[in-house]
């Protein structure tokens, strides 16, 4: 028993050994932040972390083997934002900070956690690689960075980039999008049957099955028809129909293909339930599909023509509204958990950071 109690003890200790030793200053954080927020996402099985509470109006200078966080207020655009902001340094030495200005509201606790948790992530993986390529690798990966744009050094003459802008759109699990799409492609199709039915003397001509299993089954058995109704029907009606499935995809973050085959799904839905008593019509499986998707993308590129372009404002709603209406309302529930959230991503000459650092230890003793 005491040799297998040595043997232990000596294997813990060489792991210990092999840990890598990280200080982290936590500027306006308290312990209940750490405990929240970092806890769970720090990677203590390779490093053992030492961590310094302060309070402070701006970050610390960034260091070798040192992690800063800092959390404050900031003001854009005459809107308060929270401020968070951390830095490191990757393997080859180059500093950086990335800055994150988020929204107030619901779902502030959302935000926070993502932010916190892309920054460590990234600062991590820099361990093992350039931050350059990290952030690349971000790109890759996630669906989140939106409006990315380049920041160069001052100066007519670019020699290079320094960092980079970009907004951030929190993602949905695919559990969460799957659900969302369909409850709101089901939602459609009950206003379409409330409309069947208050028209029902003009649809009723078709019927040729009751609600029952043993019809339904016969639905199925007797297959696809190319069907005679008027024009609006087959063609303006379902390709709105097919329009509204598709912005409802395209809103819930699926690509164009992705969005084509729940607006297929939708025509389906509709055709052996909101359309039970009929038979199954060929050319509205290809109507609402094709031309919906077709006139969905269209609009939906309109709309962020117009967002693009015109001033915030009424008008501007109101037709995004007119234009992509199921797309308008997700971008507004989504707000109220996403916010706004802008971020900054700041390479700091390492050189720059090198004589900073010799000059507040030397001549201003800090």
């Amino acid at each position: 028993m005491s040799i297998f109690i040595f043997i232990n003890y000596i294997n813990a200790y060489s792991a210990g050994q092999d840990k890598k030793e990280i200080k982290i200053n936590f500027i306006n954080f308290t312990e209940k932040d750490y405990i929240e927020y970092f806890s769970p996402i720090l990677p203590t099985e390779n490093y053992i972390f030492s961590r310094y509470y302060s309070y402070s109006d701006d970050l610390y200078k960034p260091a070798k083997g040192t992690i800063g966080f800092y959390i404050g207020k900031n003001v854009i655009d005459g809107k308060e934002f929270y401020r968070i902001s951390s830095n490191a340094v990757d393997r080859n030495g180059t500093a950086f900070k990335f800055e994150w200005d988020i929204s107030d509201g619901f779902f502030l606790n959302n935000r926070k956690e993502e932010a916190i948790e892309f920054t460590t992530n990234s600062i991590f993986e820099s361990e093992k690689s350039d931050i350059n390529t990290v952030f690349a690798g971000k790109l890759l990966q996630t669906k989140a960075i939106a409006e990315l744009n380049p920041l160069y050094s001052d100066g007519e003459v670019v020699k290079e980039i320094k960092g980079y802008e970009f907004k951030y759109n929190i993602q949905r699990s695919s559990t969460y999008r799957a659900v969302r799409t369909s409850s709101e492609i089901l939602f459609s199709c009950a206003i379409g049957i409330t409309n069947y039915y208050m028209t029902r003397a003009e649809n009723e001509v078709d019927w040729k099955y009751k609600y029952t299993w043993s019809d339904g089954k016969q639905k199925v058995k007797d297959g696809w028809y190319w069907d005679p109704n008027n024009f609006n029907t087959n063609t303006i009606y379902h390709l709105y129909a097919g329009m509204t499935y598709y912005q409802i995809a395209r809103s819930n973050y699926y690509s164009v293909p992705e969005s084509f085959a729940w607006t297929f799904g939708g025509s389906l839905i509709w055709e052996y339930i909101g359309e039970w008593r009929e038979q199954v019509s060929l050319n509205d499986m290809i109507f609402t599909p094709m031309l919906g998707a077709i006139t969905g993308e269209a609009f939906i590129q309109t709309t962020k023509f117009i967002e693009k372009e015109m001033n915030p404002g009424i008008l501007r709603e109101t037709i995004t509204f007119v234009l992509n209406p199921f797309g308008w309302f997700n971008k507004m529930l989504d707000s109220s958990n996403s916010g706004d959230i802008r971020v900054r991503l700041v390479f700091i000459n390492p050189l720059q950071t090198a004589i900073e650092n010799k000059l507040e230890k030397e001549v201003l003793k800090r």
